[in-house]
């Protein structure tokens, strides 16, 4: 088995059929699809039994959270890769995984393959290649939506922290490239549409969990020199965006108002 495909849903009914869907009408055909439910009360379950006779597993009850909810589909995988398309969020197209693996199988090795996604409002999230420590501090450079883990790097390193809401699977990544060592290989395509109204959305303390957590285990002048850097490239971004945004606008107005004066 290539792949496992872990969806965690809980109280989505309005959206999981819409992953399901995306998942069952893939070509590649050589994965399983584990589906971990946290006990939902609405609908959930109905849409669940609907789809059942394509999940090789599923289970309906309490959990301690997404990244309990998403270890729990991990002891259950058997695929060499793991992928996390959670409830709200689905395949970009039916051919997504059957041209990610053509790839992979051309590619070298990896431990970890990572490729494009869109949000739910199709605006492109371009990973950035190659990846750098300053993109995975950013927490822009990895989604678990388009991201293909090896199974046995959580078993041989460590599962996601179910201590945050939020941000684990960013420090799980973080943890991966810095401490690890893992080998990360990007995969020029869109994979995934991601749900811009996910659980990430809704804290905003997330950002002080992550910088919290990885705090512990970057050495102080590794961390500051991050923090410092981080700073610099949002001043950057910020003048970048002002250069595209308004540099362009004032050309055009200065251009018009220019050529309306000449020719009144």
């Amino acid at each position: 088995m290539k792949l496992s495909i872990i969806t965690v849903n809980k109280n989505n009914d309005s959206s999981f059929e819409t992953t399901a869907l995306s998942v069952i009408s893939q070509k590649f055909i050589d994965f399983e699809w584990i589906v971990i439910d946290g006990a939902s009360n609405d609908k959930s379950i109905d849409i669940i039994k609907k789809y059942a006779y394509k999940m090789n597993y599923w289970v309906s009850e309490s959990d301690n959270g997404i990244y309990h909810a998403m270890n729990k589909g991990i002891s259950r995988a058997t695929g060499e890769y793991c992928l996390f398309l959670n409830s709200g969020d689905w395949f970009f197209s039916p051919d997504s995984l059957e041209k990610a693996f053509n790839i992979i199988e051309k590619s070298e090795y990896a431990d970890i393959y990572y490729g494009n996604c869109l949000t739910n409002e199709y605006l492109l999230w371009k990973m950035p290649n190659p990846l750098t420590i300053d993109s995975l501090f950013n927490q822009t450079a990895l989604s678990h939506q388009n991201t293909f883990i090896k199974r046995t790097l959580f078993y041989e390193h460590e599962f996601y922290n179910e201590n945050f809401p939020t941000v684990s699977d960013s420090i799980f990544f973080i943890k991966e490239f810095w401490l690890y060592k893992s080998k990360f290989l990007y995969i020029d395509m869109v994979i995934s549409v991601y749900s811009w109204y996910g659980i990430s959305y809704s804290y905003n303390s997330s950002r002080q969990e992550f910088l919290n957590e990885i705090k512990i285990f970057f050495n102080p002048r590794d961390y500051n020199k991050l923090i410092i850097r981080n700073i610099k490239i949002k001043r950057y971004n910020f003048f970048k965006r002002i250069i595209k945004y308004f540099l362009p606008h004032g050309i055009i107005l200065f251009l018009k108002n220019h050529i309306d004066d000449k020719y009144k």
